[in-house]
């Protein structure tokens, strides 16, 4: 590091990395203040001020509502302090801000600005540090950069007091040599490790990664580690030595700075696991099709084109592989030969003697056994080729059983099997596995569950023509998709949860899930989004999380959930946009049998199960289902609930007959309706009302008219009858009057 800048790789955020340069380059070589010339913060004596302030315990009563708390917090502890004081928590308050990506720049700028404004004759942040300001940082801090910013500035002060306490020759190497400032920045009293790496990354740049885990550090660089011959070691500084060298390589190949948390390079580590064990891959033919796969069957083999790929031996690391296809492949896109190099090296040297490999010919999966190493040969160009000794086992593409059937809709020449082991040897080799049952029993994928007859004692419960239910049952099992809809009150979601709790079966009650749709409802809470976690070391942050549609599907395919109707009720679903809600999975809804890529996770393909059905409730006293969007319409099947019709109408008489209460609420219900307009008809009052326990009992039916109906009624007509002309025309007694119970 010279003059605030360093001979370094070029990094993954330049603005903000310059922008660190000009800080920390300064501050470390002389104090210098970054915000104010002629002024030294950077001192033992500021930070030991500042230290102090921050570990004393700030007012239990804040004065100023418009500050978080932990900013609140902070100006107690400040109020009072030396200009330099101030002036040192705002500099290092930037740093800790600086890199993050879960920040947005208003918060980033805001914070600063506020320590800054503590002061008389308060400075701004520096132009061109203010600019960086407004980028995305590289780091992914989680929320552990929030709520704990008090302990990162006090690591940070400590950090300053024993930087001044090292030797000039000391911090003379640590400015010059990467590894050297890692020895020196982690030797600070009080190691936080968090606020440690991002100083890390952001004195030095390029050598060190915006990675603020030391789970993830390590993670990575395992995964990774064949690029570079093999780990160098458990120590820290091995770790970050050896993440340099991987991600020079992999910057190389992909042509930029590396992002260790998008795309096919977050999977790779993020799946990464042991891999001695045995394996099974799916080998697709690349020229000539079925056919190819076809000689394959016949000749004992497996092959993948490699026409300009230089002669690179078995096992050969990963550089070597991502260096012949740099030689090879220049013609190509660098994320096709990222993906090229990803496959090759997959097909020299993951896959080893006895893993289980299967390719589709003629609509069918057959499967076989890897025997030995590469060969190269020439059929129609050059082909790196691999013995395979094929099973007379196969399955038809219509009949395999999960999770092979969302397995292989993965993309991909060489695609990874290894989640369906278990299910393969059982068909290889029956009756020495335990999974052979399930594997016989499982419905095939392509296929629909059959749903249960309605029976006698569940049209008794719910006090509804069986015929009318059957009915229903049949809709859901032809579209695996049905929206009931109606007024208040007509029973949608408690007939969708008893439907569908006869329908999954008693034994299992996660089977079936209810979620509630609200306007603020998202993609991100009904498939799955970024939502805050605490880590494996206890320090909070984000992380991708499924949700109920996502958790459901994972239900509906699991060992125990493949042979099962699973259902997902939605209700109140027209309170939400439905299209900002739903996103890719709109597709799904209209085609089972196909993948998509979700947009949080594009590296792995999802496909909705077949004996997953979806049940949704809509108000139309909330919003007309006029307003639907197109395409859900489309996509479910609607049936409607009305207290005029079928199976609704009838149901309140029922009840009170099987009660074997007085008719009087069903009239009533009845008398009510009559009065409201068919132009109003989705106005009308459900028998659900009435159906409580309460309902019946003295009292009961003065208090549903009094803070149920009356008040729904009075919203409903606001506007065009005043309060007083809906408790007249709709009040319980005039209609009591009506039906002569006076």
């Amino acid at each position: 590091m010279s003059d605030g800048s360093h001979d370094r790789p070029d990094g993954p955020a330049p603005k903000i990395e310059s922008a660190a340069a000009r800080v920390l380059g300064p501050a470390l070589r002389t104090g210098q203040s970054p915000f104010e010339d002629g002024l030294y913060t950077w001192t033992p004596e500021v930070a030991e001020e500042l230290a102090r302030r921050l570990d004393a315990d700030p007012a239990e009563e804040s004065g100023d509502s418009s500050r978080s708390p932990v900013m609140q917090a902070l100006h107690d502890q400040l109020e009072g302090a030396p200009r330099p004081v101030i002036l040192l928590a705002a500099e290092l308050l930037y740093v800790q801000q600086l890199p993050l990506s879960t920040v947005t720049a208003r918060l980033k700028r805001g914070r600063v600005r506020d320590v800054l404004s503590w002061m008389p004759d308060a400075p701004g942040i520096p132009a061109e540090l203010d600019a960086a300001l407004g980028e995305k940082g590289p780091l992914t801090g989680g929320l552990g950069f929030n709520v704990q910013m008090r302990e990162h500035l006090r690591w940070l002060c400590a950090f300053v007091i024993h930087w001044a306490e090292l030797d000039a020759a000391e911090r003379d190497a640590a400015l010059t040599d990467p590894w050297e400032f890692q020895r020196a920045a982690r030797s600070t009293p009080g190691d936080w490790r968090a606020i440690r790496y991002s100083l890390q990354y952001l004195t030095w740049p390029g050598y060190f990664q915006p990675i603020v885990k030391h789970d993830h550090k390590t993670r990575i660089r395992d995964a990774f580690a064949d690029l570079i011959g093999g780990p160098a070691g458990i120590d820290e500084l091995d770790i970050e030595q050896d993440l340099h060298r991987i991600s020079e390589i992999l910057s190389a190949q992909v042509g930029h700075p590396v992002d260790w948390y998008r795309g096919s390079v977050a999977t790779q580590w993020q799946r990464h696991r042991d891999d001695h064990s045995r394996r099974a891959w799916l080998v697709r033919p690349g020229r000539g099709g079925a056919g190819r796969s076809g000689q394959w069957l016949t000749q004992n083999r497996i092959a993948l084109p490699a026409s300009h790929l230089p002669r690179i031996p078995a096992h050969a690391s990963r550089l070597e592989v991502s260096q012949a296809v740099e030689q090879g492949y220049p013609h190509l896109d660098y994320q096709a030969r990222f993906q090229l190099t990803a496959e090759l090296h997959t097909f020299l040297s993951r896959m080893n003697p006895q893993d289980v490999v299967a390719t589709v010919a003629d609509a069918t999966l057959h499967l076989g056994t890897l025997t030995d190493d590469l060969g190269y040969v020439e059929d129609g160009g050059q082909q790196l080729e691999r013995s395979v000794r094929w099973s007379s086992a196969t399955l038809t593409l219509d009949e395999l059983p999960s999770p092979i059937s969302e397995l292989i809709g993965e993309p991909g020449t060489v695609v990874d099997l290894t989640d369906g082991l278990d299910a393969l040897l059982a068909v290889m080799h029956p009756g020495r596995h335990s999974a052979e049952s399930q594997v016989a029993e499982a419905p095939a994928a392509g296929t629909v569950p059959t749903l249960p007859a309605v029976t006698d004692d569940l049209a008794d419960g719910l006090h509804m023509p069986r015929e009318e239910l059957q009915q229903f049952v049949d809709v859901l099992q032809q579209r695996q998709q049905i929206v009931f809809y109606g007024p208040p009150g007509t029973g949608k979601t408690y007939l969708a949860q008893e439907l569908a709790r006869f329908l999954a079966g008693p034994d299992d009650p996660s089977r079936v899930q209810l979620v509630q749709f609200h306007p603020s409802y998202a993609y991100e809470d009904f498939f799955e989004g970024y939502r805050p976690t605490l880590t494996e070391s206890g320090q909070p942050g984000f992380a991708l999380q499924a949700g109920p549609l996502r958790r459901q599907a994972a239900r509906a395919t699991s060992d125990s959930g493949r042979e099962h109707p699973s259902f997902l009720i939605i209700d109140e679903m027209n309170r939400a946009d439905l299209a900002r809600v739903f996103g890719e999975m709109y597709f799904l809804l209209e085609y089972r049998d196909r993948t998509v890529l979700p947009q949080y996770s594009p590296e792995s393909s999802f496909r909705l199960p077949r004996n997953l059905f979806i049940i949704g409730t809509m108000n139309t006293a909330d919003r007309s289902i006029a307003m639907v969007d197109a395409a859900i319409r489309r996509r479910f099947a609607f049936v409607e609930l009305h207290p005029d019709a079928p199976p609704v109408a009838g149901v309140l008489r029922r009840h009170l007959a099987a009660a074997g209460a007085d008719t009087e609420p069903a009239e009533l219900l009845e008398a009510l309706n009559s009065e409201i307009d068919d132009s109003d008809r989705d106005l009308r009052i459900g028998p659900s009302y009435f159906m409580k326990p309460e309902a019946t009992g003295p009292g009961g039916l003065e208090a549903i008219w009094r803070y149920d109906l009356l008040p729904l009624l009075e919203e409903h007509y606001y506007g065009r009858m005043s309060r007083a002309e809906v408790h007249e025309r709709f009040g319980l007694a005039t209609l009591r009057r009506k039906i002569g119970r006076a």
